[in-house]
């Protein structure tokens, strides 16, 4: 049961970040040039290898040569679900994609069985499917008739379709790296690779594209407001690099993917909940507030339980 630690931290940084996110691509990047925001990302890519040098020096370097170069194209992978994020976030907020998000588990859970050939007991399929009931309850319950609004497809589209590339890069990820000992020796070898991917497919975009180039330096260097967004983007820096830290450690002691991503999304939704009704009148610009309510509290006190139940099931 410890290995759902992971996730449920590893949400906290990454929520956390999503706030900032949804800041910088509403109000400091350029109209459609969300998708530049990916190249702050450098930073935290560059730290996290430097990080795991200083800790396991020279071992992160050995892995046969097959390994490597498919840990690091899950990197690459994942860069390309993180385009679309920052699209979506752009389209829409992080409490929105947040909520289209919740269908990752579903894909987790495919691209499991077909890649990894994983399967689950009787006992974790009826705890996720318990966990699935909780994210329902959260998700469709929270707003009143009058108060719900028409889902945004585009901001639907955009969300499951980088959800499907970050599990992708996720399932990959284990592919190569599950068949040797869950140690931390592993996991900085892994972690290594996987960030050098993930550099690589930013310089492309760098190189590729030259108006994200030009709304990144604008934005972060010469613009105006530029110092503001820079602190914002250190800020996102270091949130992301806490939580890679943890969910890739988790990828390695998770039983089943789909666990990790489960676990993880209602995580979100719990952080999410958290940041929106009380922090939203503190920070209105990185979030909108929300009405706190008996029926909320109640649907997830709730939905608290279910998870509760379906994580001690899937253990």
């Amino acid at each position: 049961m410890l290995w759902a630690i992971f996730p449920i931290f590893a949400q906290f940084f990454y929520t956390s970040g999503a706030y900032i996110e949804n800041y910088l691509t509403d109000l400091a990047l350029p109209k459609k040039r969300a998708g530049a925001l990916i190249i702050g990302r450098l930073p935290s890519f560059f730290l996290t290898m430097l990080l795991l040098f200083a800790i396991f020096g020279r071992a992160v370097f050995v892995l046969p040569f097959g390994t490597a170069v498919g840990l690091i194209l899950a990197g690459a992978i994942n860069i390309i679900g993180s385009v679309y994020y920052f699209k979506a976030l752009q389209t829409g907020d992080a409490a929105d994609v947040n909520i289209f998000g919740q269908l990752s588990p579903l894909i987790s859970l495919g691209l499991g069985v077909l890649i990894l050939s994983e399967s689950i007991t009787a006992n974790q399929g009826f705890g996720l499917l318990i966990i699935m009931v909780a994210i329902l309850i959260i998700v469709l319950g929270g707003t009143s008739k009058k108060e719900r609004q028409s889902p945004n497809l585009k901001v639907a589209v955009l969300t499951i379709t980088s959800a499907f590339f970050s599990i992708l890069s996720d399932v990959v990820y284990a592919f190569f790296i599950k068949g040797y000992t869950a140690d931390l020796t592993l996991f900085g070898q892994g972690l290594f690779f996987f960030e050098i991917g993930s550099a690589l497919m930013v310089f492309m975009i760098i190189i590729c594209f030259k108006s994200w180039r030009k709304a990144f330096r604008t934005t972060f260097f010469t613009g105006k407001g530029h110092a503001k967004n820079s602190a914002a983007l250190i800020a996102d820096n270091i949130t992301f690099t806490a939580a890679e830290f943890l969910y890739k450690y988790g990828l390695i002691v998770v039983p089943v993917v789909a666990m990790m991503t489960a676990i993880g999304k209602v995580a979100g939704l719990f952080v999410s909940f958290f940041f929106t009704l009380f922090l939203g009148r503190i920070f209105p610009k990185f979030i909108h507030g929300k009405r706190i309510t008996h029926k909320i509290m109640a649907q997830y006190l709730i939905a608290a339980v279910l998870i509760i139940v379906g994580i001690v099931m899937m253990n």
